[in-house]
């Protein structure tokens, strides 16, 4: 399973290296990222994304590769429960509403730890 996934600071030096590897001095900007402290990418589409770059860095005339990320899916439906308690600790209304979050997973917990133990089902321990 290790191999099924590419980390992005790995996503970031495959796609370099690939829009340099004509001419080391082509210049190489990537967006759409900025948010993410970490992330994982499926790695055949990593492969499929590097060869693309290569082959556009193939062409002679081009001196500059942007690469731009947008999302498909950029938010999430979530329901939000507003209660107004009483006093005495019970519950006089609730009111329950819907919202569109963007929200980041897990890992942007978990990008500085050295040392994770994940008790979660399915066990994902290569983060």
């Amino acid at each position: 399973m290790k191999y099924m996934h590419t980390r992005l600071p790995d996503f970031y030096s495959k796609i370099e290296a690939a829009a340099k590897s004509r001419d080391p001095e082509t210049e190489f900007e990537v967006s759409g990222l900025e948010s993410f402290k970490t992330a994982k990418l499926a790695s055949l589409r990593v492969g499929r994304v590097e060869d693309e770059i290569t082959e556009v860095a193939a062409d002679e005339e081009i001196k500059k590769i942007k690469v731009q990320v947008f999302p498909l899916n950029p938010e999430t439906s979530h329901y939000v429960v507003i209660k107004g308690i009483r006093g005495d600790g019970s519950c006089k209304k609730a009111v329950i509403e819907y919202m569109y979050l963007s929200s980041p997973t897990v890992e942007t917990a978990l990008f500085d730890a050295e040392e994770i133990d994940d008790r979660t089902v399915g066990n994902r321990q290569n983060y």
